[in-house]
C-alpha cells in the first residue's frame, strides 16, 4: 500500500494535438496558401531510397526498414518483424489499390484523408518542439523535491474492528482489556469483510488513504495502542489496534528523473500551443440556435380544456425512495 504519488504525478502523458476542423474545400484554413493537409502532403517528394535501407518493395514501391523498426519498437508491439512486415506489405497493397482506383478524388474520402494528415502535421511539430525543449538538472530537482515533500511520508500498519453501534464498540474495548485477543475478536465480530478473516490487518497504508476519524486516531495512537474510545466514520464505529509506524521513502532521484523530464516538457508544449492560440485569428464557426421548442408538459397545459392536477411538491429534506442501496467498500474504513 505504499505511496507511490510522485511516479504517478511523473508519468504525464505527451499532449496529442489533433485538427479537429473538418472543413474540406480549397479555403481550409491551417495549411500553406490555403490548401489542405492532403494537398500539401502530396507536395512532398522524398529522396530515393538505398537499397540496404529497403526492406521490401510492393509492385515496385518499397516499404523501408525503418518502418518495421518504428512498429516494433512503438508502444503496440504488433510481434516479430515479419508479421509486422507482411502488415506493411497488407496496407501498401491497400493503399496502391485505393490510388488505382482513385477513391481518395471522393469527398469523403479527401476528408478522412486531410484530417489524418492533420494530426500527423500536429503530432510532428509536437514532437519538434519537444526535441528542442532544455530542461536543466536543476528544474528537475527542483521539481523532484517540491513533489516529495509534498508527500505524507508516514505509513502505519493497523488493525481494527469494525461494529455497528457505539456500545457494541465499547464492548470490544472492555473485552480487550480483559485480555482478549484482537485478532480473534476480529475474526468473530467484526463487519468488514475485508480485513475480518485476517484477524482485522489492514497492512501498511498513508494517512492519505482511510477516511479523516480513522486517520486520525491512528496517527494520535503509538505503536501497539488500542483506541480506549470507539472511532465513528460513515462506515461504523470502529476499535483500532496500530501496531507499527514507518518513515516512507520517495523514489530516488534517478528512478524518476526521465519522467519528471518528460512532465515539464509537456507543460512547456502546452504553454506553446497557449501561447500560438493568443498569437492566431481564430474564428469558431457555430451554427445559428434553433428557436425553442415549449414543452410538451407546457404546450398540453396551454391547450384549452386540458386541465391538469399538479403534483403535490415534495417537503424539502424528505428522502426520496429510490429501491436501490450503496454497496459499502470490501474495506469499510477506505476512501
Amino acid at each position: 500500500m505504499k505511496n507511490h504519488s510522485i511516479l504517478a504525478a511523473a508519468i504525464t502523458s505527451l499532449l496529442v494535438v489533433s485538427g479537429c476542423n473538418s472543413q474540406t474545400d480549397s479555403q481550409s484554413a491551417g495549411t500553406p496558401n490555403g490548401s489542405s493537409a492532403a494537398q500539401t502532403a502530396a507536395k512532398v517528394s522524398l529522396p530515393a531510397p538505398k537499397d540496404a535501407d529497403i526492406a521490401a518493395t510492393v509492385n515496385g514501391k518499397p516499404i523501408l526498414k525503418a518502418a518495421v523498426d518504428m512498429q516494433h519498437r512503438g508502444p503496440h508491439d504488433a510481434g516479430s518483424e515479419d508479421k509486422i512486415l507482411d502488415e506493411l506489405i497488407s496496407r501498401e497493397l491497400l493503399r496502391q489499390e485505393a490510388e488505382t482506383q482513385k477513391l481518395t478524388t471522393d469527398p469523403a474520402a479527401a476528408e478522412k484523408l486531410d484530417s489524418m494528415l492533420r494530426i500527423a502535421y500536429s503530432q510532428i511539430a509536437a514532437e519538434h518542439f519537444m526535441k528542442s525543449v532544455t530542461v536543466s538538472d536543476d528544474d528537475l530537482k527542483k521539481e523532484y523535491d517540491q513533489r516529495t515533500a509534498a508527500m505524507k511520508n508516514t505509513e502505519y500498519k493497523a488493525r481494527h474492528i469494525l461494529v455497528d453501534n457505539e456500545a457494541a464498540a465499547k464492548d470490544v474495548i472492555a473485552k480487550l482489556q480483559k485480555g482478549a485477543k484482537f485478532d480473534e475478536l476480529a475474526k468473530k465480530l467484526s463487519k468488514d469483510p475485508g480485513s475480518k478473516t485476517n484477524g482485522g490487518d489492514l497492512g501498511w497504508f498513508g494517512g492519505q488513504q482511510m477516511v479523516p476519524p480513522f486517520s486520525k486516531a491512528v496517527a494520535e495512537l503509538k505503536n501497539g495502542e488500542i483506541t480506549q474510545a470507539p472511532v465513528q466514520t460513515q462506515f461504523g464505529w470502529h476499535v483500532i489496534q496500530r501496531e507499527d509506524s514507518r518513515e516512507q521513502q520517495a523514489p530516488a532521484f534517478d528512478a524518476v528523473k526521465e519522467q519528471l523530464k518528460m512532465m515539464l516538457q509537456s507543460q512547456k508544449l502546452q504553454q506553446h500551443i497557449a501561447d500560438l492560440k493568443k498569437a492566431a485569428k481564430i474564428e469558431k464557426k457555430t451554427p445559428p440556435a434553433a428557436a425553442a421548442a415549449p414543452a410538451p408538459e407546457a404546450a398540453a397545459k396551454a391547450a384549452p380544456g386540458n386541465a391538469q392536477t399538479e403534483a403535490p411538491k415534495q417537503e424539502a429534506g424528505t428522502p426520496v425512495e429510490t429501491g436501490t442501496k450503496a454497496d459499502e467498500p470490501a474495506e469499510g474504513e477506505k476512501k
